[in-house]
């Protein structure tokens, strides 16, 4: 009992601290905690940087799939802000659209930004370097987090709308599944091993290739391949399974993992 006491004990003087001090996984797990009581408080969530980059370009992750269930849905405001970059993905360009119909303010920025995450008015997590370039989490509340939201109204001030990619993808909406099984169709990948990584059936996956099909205007695949990247819809680089949030399990964010965002 006493070790439980003095485990407690620590965690309440864990969390009175203003600015703590941990490695990035440790403060990711914070984030999500903050992400799933925020409902019961009020306020909105401010992405910045890295967790921007995470909620658009892996839309199976656990931070994307945390904003959306327990923020959105809720009507809670979500704010993101990443740079022109990352804006410019494919599958990016898409779960923007969708989160601004849900809602959702984006904006882009030309200037190199910070990694923050606002939950409330009550916390802040911040992904950082070392001097000597190691990965470090921040957590920040209270009272030390006015600095911080200065600092961010300062960037999204700066930051301007994202414009559409071309007058030509505005026709072609696909949501966030679709778009990641339009790059495993382009893997090569087969059904059920693409299924498998999506972690839905064969049947279902095969829907979602209908249905990418009907929105392209196509018949087969390999048209709809050509006109992907006719479209633009087709992200330059080849991504993993791991990297995309297709697999299962929890997926902790791209940059925890070393992959640049």
């Amino acid at each position: 009992m006493a070790d439980h006491g003095d485990a407690a004990d620590r965690s309440d003087q864990w969390t009175r601290q203003l600015v703590k001090t941990c490695d990035p996984a440790t403060a990711c797990e914070v984030l999500y905690q903050a992400l799933a009581e925020l409902p019961r408080h009020q306020g909105g969530v401010q992405l910045t940087g890295r967790f921007a980059v995470e909620m658009v370009s892996r839309p199976a992750s656990e931070l994307s799939r945390l904003v959306r269930n327990e923020i959105l849905r809720r009507g809670h405001g979500l704010r993101l802000l990443l740079g022109q970059a990352a804006a410019s993905e494919p599958v990016a360009r898409t779960v923007m659209g969708h989160v601004a119909a849900e809602g959702a303010h984006v904006r882009v920025s030309s200037a190199p930004l910070p990694n923050l995450a606002f939950v409330g008015i009550e916390i802040a997590v911040v992904y950082a370097f070392t001097r000597d370039g190691q990965p470090q989490g921040l957590v920040v509340r209270g009272d030390a987090m006015s600095a911080l939201h200065q600092y961010q109204q300062v960037l999204w001030d700066h930051g301007t709308e994202p414009v559409p990619h071309c007058h030509t993808t505005r026709s072609v909406v696909l949501d966030p599944a679709q778009a990641q099984v339009l790059r495993l169709l382009g893997s090569g990948m087969k059904d059920d091993t693409a299924a498998r990584q999506m972690n839905v059936s064969v049947r279902t996956y095969r829907r979602h290739v209908a249905a990418i099909l009907k929105s392209l205007h196509v018949n087969t695949r390999f048209e709809a391949g050509l006109k992907a990247a006719e479209l633009g819809l087709l992200s330059k680089r080849r991504t993993s399974a791991q990297e995309t949030g297709l697999g299962g399990g929890r997926l902790m964010p791209s940059f925890l993992s070393g992959n640049a965002c």
